[in-house]
């Protein structure tokens, strides 16, 4: 599975990138999420560290990450790590239009299992929860709450 969802926000990408590269609030930016938090110490660089625990159609997920690019106000992507429920990852790019901020999501996952069988509809599934997470974030960032 993979897709890719695009976002306008109307706030500067400095704001956006400050709040996405605090994993702390990848809890609140994606519904599904219980849990996440950075597990290395320092500031978000590629090597970092992190664990997110989820929920998703009544499967939980436990998943360790690696970043593996990072450009400051730019980009962040990150990738499982072993121990992971599925081999996934995903990348956010941030480009300035206009004074506000087209954030570009890209997510992939390789399912395995019988969970394999559903790909087609977990994909749709996930994309579509995703891309409501996403006009949340935009909402919440133009309303203020953020």
């Amino acid at each position: 599975m993979q897709f890719e969802i695009n976002v306008q926000i109307n706030k500067p990408v400095k704001d956006v990138f400050k709040y996405i590269s605090n994993f702390s609030n990848h809890k609140d930016m994606i519904k599904a999420n219980i849990d996440s938090k950075q597990t290395s110490e320092g500031s978000v660089q590629v090597g970092t560290t992190m664990t997110n625990a989820a929920k998703f159609v009544g499967i939980k997920m436990e998943e360790h990450f690696v970043v593996t690019e990072y450009v400051q106000d730019k980009l962040i992507a990150k990738e499982s790590a072993p121990g992971s429920t599925f081999v996934t990852g995903d990348k956010m790019t941030l480009t300035d239009a206009d004074g506000g901020t087209l954030l570009t999501v890209y997510v992939y996952a390789n399912l395995t299992g019988v969970l394999k069988l559903l790909d087609g509809f977990l994909g749709k599934k996930v994309k579509k929860t995703l891309t409501d997470d996403m006009e949340r974030l935009k909402k919440n960032f133009e309303e203020g709450k953020i």
